[in-house]
């Protein structure tokens, strides 16, 4: 894409070339970040070998891979949204169904859960309706 973007008359379809740099950009936005984690760990391989007496570093360390460990697995998460469609909006749909007050308790929890999950993930969450 950077190479593509570098021709002449990249720019004469606007709407393309726009289109283009948009996935450039977002691409080069998760390279950085697993370069980042890369960086961190090769920085934290070399303290290691470093620390084998300072008990104050090791705990350092211990934090610093607890840190690590939380991004690879947002990274991972991450990466099972990779598919064509997964950059879009999505509706839940949550209905109680037959049941009486139970199922409408049920609904209600589910839908705290979601908005929830969504809040955490760093998701703009929104009740269209109830």
């Amino acid at each position: 894409m950077e190479k593509q973007s570098g021709q002449p008359g990249f720019w004469s379809d606007q709407a393309r070339a726009q289109g283009i740099m948009r996935q450039l950009a977002e691409k080069s936005r998760v390279v950085q970040r697993w370069k980042g984690l890369e960086d961190k760990l090769c920085e934290i391989a070399e303290l290691i070998t470093i620390s084998a007496e300072d008990e104050a570093l090791q705990k350092e360390i211990g934090k610093e891979l607890d840190g690590i460990a939380l991004q690879l697995d947002e990274l991972e998460f991450q990466l099972a949204f990779r598919g064509e469609y997964d950059a879009r909006n999505a509706i839940l749909a949550i209905h109680a169904g037959a049941g009486g007050t139970e199922s409408q308790d049920w609904a209600e929890m589910l839908l705290r859960m979601y908005l929830r999950w969504a809040e955490r993930r760093g998701y703009q969450a929104e009740v269209l309706d109830t």
